[in-house]
C-alpha cells in the first residue's frame, strides 16, 4: 500500500486495527444486509417506489428483446426502448437468465460491497487508519440506496479512489489497469440522466484544477467513460438533441417554481429524493471542529494549529463544504422562478432534474466523516502523547479534546443507529420476527400467487397466446401484469410518446374530469400512464379488504381502440356490467395470503372495435 495522504498517529488503538481485521470486519456487517433475502426470499421488504414499479421493468422488458430490435412490444402497445432506459445497462445481463428476484439480490450485493469497498480504501488511504476506512465505508454500505441504479450512487467512491491514484505520478501498471477497467466499468453500470453527468463534470472539473500528479490517466479514463455514455445513450441523445423518434410527453410536463432558500436549505441538510445520506450529523460534527479550530486559534494555542494533519483535515473539510453549498446552490436556483423560466424554452430538457447532482454529494459526505474522523484520531493521539509527558497539554485542553471525542463517538453512534433504522434491514427484522407484518413485500407487490392464475386461465379460456391481446390493470400496479409476462396498455415511463399519452387520456378521460388533482397530475406530469379512480386517487395498490367501486368509469370504446381486451381489477366494480365490463370469473382471483384480489373483466366493446 501506498504511504497514505496524511501521516497516521500510532497509538495503540491503530496497532491493534492494523491488517486485515478491519476489512473483514466491516464487509460481515455489510453482508448482514442480505441475510433477510436469503432467509425470506420473495417475501422480503423492499422499496417499491421508482424501483418495483418501475426501474425493474426495465430491466425485465429490456432483458427480453436485449438483441430484438428498438420496440418493446409489451410496453403501452409497443414502446420504442428509449421509453424505458436503463439505469445500469449492463445488470440487464443478470436478468437474461429470468431469475428475477436473484438478480435484483445480486444488484444489492455487489452494489452495498462496492460501495463499503470505495469507502474504505478512501478511508484507509487518506487517514492511514483502516477503522476509519471500516466505519465510514459501513454507514455509507447501509445508506437506503436503491439497488436497481446499480453502481450510480454506490460506485462513486471507488471511482473518486481510482482518480486519485490514476493522478499518481507513480504506481504500479497493474494497478493503473485496474482503475481503468473500473471507470469503465461504472460506466456500463450507472445512468447518464441520473448522475453520470455530474459525475463526469465534477471530475473534469478536478482534473483541471489538480496542482499536483499527472493529468495523463485520470483524462484518459475521463474521455473512456464519456465514450462510454454516449454509446450507450446514443438513442436517447439523439431523440433529445437530434429531435430523431416520437416527441416525448416531457414536452408536457408543468414546471412549479420552489422557494429558493426553501429548496436551498432542504437540499445542503437533507439533500434529494432516493439519496438519503443523514448528512446532519456530520455536519454538526464539521461544526464542532471548526468551532475547535477557531477557538484555538483565537486563543493563540499552537498545540492543535501547529498540527499539519489537523490543518490538512480541516482544509479538505472547508473545501467540501464549498463545494456541497455550490451545489445545493445550483440545484435550488435550477428549480426556483428563473431556473423554470429557462427550463421553459428547453423542451425535452425541461424535464430534466439537476438537482441529481447532488447524488454525488452522498460520497462526498463521507468522505467529510473520513476528515472528521481523521481529525478525532489525531486529538486522540495529541491526549495519548500528553500522558507519556511528550508536549504535556495542559488539564484544561486535554479535557477540551477528550470533550470533542466523547461528542464525536456519541454522534457517529446515534448516526448509525438512524442510518440502520432507515436501512432495508430493520422492517426486515421485523418481518422475521413476526411473519405477519403488514409492509407490502416483494412478492405482494408483483402478485405472484395470483398471476400465474389469472395468466393460465386466460390462456385457457382464450386459447389465445398472451402476445394476441392487452390488459389493463386498476388498483394493481401494471407493473405486476409486466413481471409475469402480460402485454399491456398502461405502464410507468419518464420518456414515453405524447400521441400516447393524448390517447391513453380519452381511456381515463371520464375519471379525469370528476378530479381536478387526478387531471392536473395526469395533464402536467403523466409519467404514470394508469388508471385512475377518483373515489382513492393516488392509490396504485389497492388491499383486498377494500374490494369494490362504486361509480368508476372507463371509455371503453378507447380503451378498445387500443386493443384493450381485458381489465384486471384489484376492486369489484359495481357498476361495471352497466359500462360494457363483463365479469368472466365471479369468484375472485385470490389465496389467504395474498395482498391483492383480483376480479377478471372483458371489454365487451372490444370484439365490435376489431369487427
Amino acid at each position: 500500500m501506498k504511504e497514505p495522504l496524511l501521516p497516521p498517529e500510532k497509538n495503540k488503538i491503530s496497532r491493534l486495527l492494523s491488517g486485515h481485521l478491519c476489512w473483514y470486519l466491516g464487509l460481515a456487517a455489510v453482508l448482514c444486509l442480505l441475510v433477510p433475502y436469503l432467509i425470506l426470499g420473495e417475501d422480503v421488504i423492499v422499496t417499491y417506489h421508482d424501483q418495483l414499479d418501475g426501474e425493474m421493468v426495465a430491466y425485465i422488458l429490456q432483458a427480453r428483446h436485449l438483441f430484438q430490435g428498438d420496440v418493446l412490444p409489451e410496453f403501452m402497445g409497443g414502446m420504442d426502448k428509449t421509453a424505458l432506459t436503463l439505469p445500469a445497462p449492463l445488470c440487464v445481463l443478470l436478468f437474461l437468465p429470468g431469475h428475477y428476484f436473484a438478480a435484483y439480490t445480486l444488484m444489492q450485493l455487489f452494489g452495498a460491497i462496492t460501495g463499503y469497498l470505495g469507502m474504505y480504501l478512501l478511508g484507509r488511504d487518506i487517514t492511514g487508519q483502516k477503522w476509519i476506512g471500516m466505519t465510514a465505508g459501513v454507514l455509507f454500505a447501509y445508506l437506503p440506496f436503491l439497488p436497481v441504479y446499480g453502481l450510480s450512487q454506490y460506485g462513486i467512491p471507488l471511482l473518486l479512489w481510482c482518480f486519485w491514484r490514476l493522478g499518481e505520478k507513480s504506481g504500479p501498471a497493474r494497478r493503473r489497469l485496474g482503475c481503468f477497467l473500473y471507470c469503465i466499468l461504472y460506466a456500463l453500470s450507472s445512468s447518464l440522466v441520473l448522475v453520470g453527468f455530474a459525475v463526469l463534470g465534477g471530475l473534469l472539473a478536478g482534473i483541471l484544477f489538480q496542482k499536483r500528479g499527472s493529468r495523463k490517466y485520470p483524462l484518459t479514463a475521463w474521455l473512456c467513460m464519456l465514450t462510454v455514455y454516449v454509446a450507450e445513450n446514443r438513442r436517447l441523445l439523439g431523440q433529445i438533441f437530434a429531435g430523431s423518434g416520437s416527441v416525448s410527453h416531457k414536452t408536457e410536463y408543468k414546471i412549479v417554481p420552489e422557494p429558493f432558500l426553501q429548496s436551498w436549505r432542504t437540499y445542503f441538510t437533507a439533500g434529494v429524493q432516493h439519496s438519503e445520506d443523514l448528512h446532519l450529523y456530520i455536519l454538526i460534527l464539521a461544526a464542532v471542529l471548526l468551532f475547535f479550530a477557531a477557538l484555538s486559534r483565537l486563543r493563540g494555542k499552537k498545540t492543535f494549529t501547529e498540527d499539519k494533519a489537523l490543518q490538512k483535515y480541516l482544509s479538505l473539510t472547508g473545501w467540501l463544504l464549498g463545494i456541497q453549498l455550490l451545489g445545493s446552490l445550483a440545484a435550488a436556483l435550477w428549480d426556483a422562478a428563473p431556473g423554470c423560466a429557462l427550463r421553459e424554452h428547453l423542451q425535452a430538457l425541461k424535464g430534466f432534474q439537476l438537482n441529481r447532482i447532488l447524488w454525488v454529494a452522498t460520497p462526498l459526505w463521507y468522505l467529510m466523516l473520513i476528515c472528521l474522523l481523521g481529525a478525532a484520531a489525531r486529538l486522540a493521539g495529541g491526549i495519548s502523547a500528553s500522558r507519556a509527558g511528550r508536549g504535556a497539554l495542559p488539564a484544561p485542553a486535554r479535557l477540551l479534546r477528550a470533550a470533542v471525542l466523547v461528542l464525536f463517538a456519541g454522534t457517529v453512534c446515534v448516526m448509525g443507529a438512524h442510518i440502520l433504522y432507515k436501512s432495508n434491514l430493520k422492517p426486515n427484522l421485523q418481518k422475521l420476527l413476526d411473519r405477519s407484518y403488514p409492509m407490502i413485500s416483494y412478492s405482494d407487490y408483483y402478485a405472484l400467487d395470483l398471476m400465474d392464475q389469472v395468466y393460465d386461465y386466460l390462456g385457457q379460456a382464450s386459447g389465445e397466446d398472451v402476445s394476441q391481446y392487452r390488459v389493463v390493470s386498476l388498483g394493481i400496479d401494471p407493473a405486476a401484469a409486466y413481471y409475469r409476462g402480460f402485454y399491456c396498455l398502461d405502464g410507468y415511463s419518464n420518456n414515453y410518446s405524447l400521441d400516447y399519452k393524448h390517447s391513453f387520456r380519452r381511456v381515463i378521460l371520464p375519471e379525469l374530469n370528476k378530479s381536478d388533482y387526478l387531471r392536473q397530475y395526469y395533464d402536467e406530469w403523466g409519467n404514470r400512464c394508469y388508471l385512475f379512480t377518483c373515489e382513492c386517487p393516488g392509490y396504485y395498490t389497492i388491499q383486498k379488504e377494500g374490494s369494490y367501486l362504486w361509480q368508476y368509469e372507463i371509455d371503453l370504446a378507447s380503451l378498445a381502440g387500443l386493443g384493450g381486451r381485458y381489465l384486471l381489477s384489484a376492486v369489484y366494480l359495481i357498476n361495471g356490467e352497466e359500462q360494457g365490463l363483463r365479469l368472466l370469473r365471479e369468484e375472485a382471483f385470490e389465496t389467504p395470503e395474498s395482498y391483492y384480489r383480483i376480479f377478471l373483466y372483458e371489454n365487451t366493446l372490444y370484439g365490435q372495435s376489431n369487427s
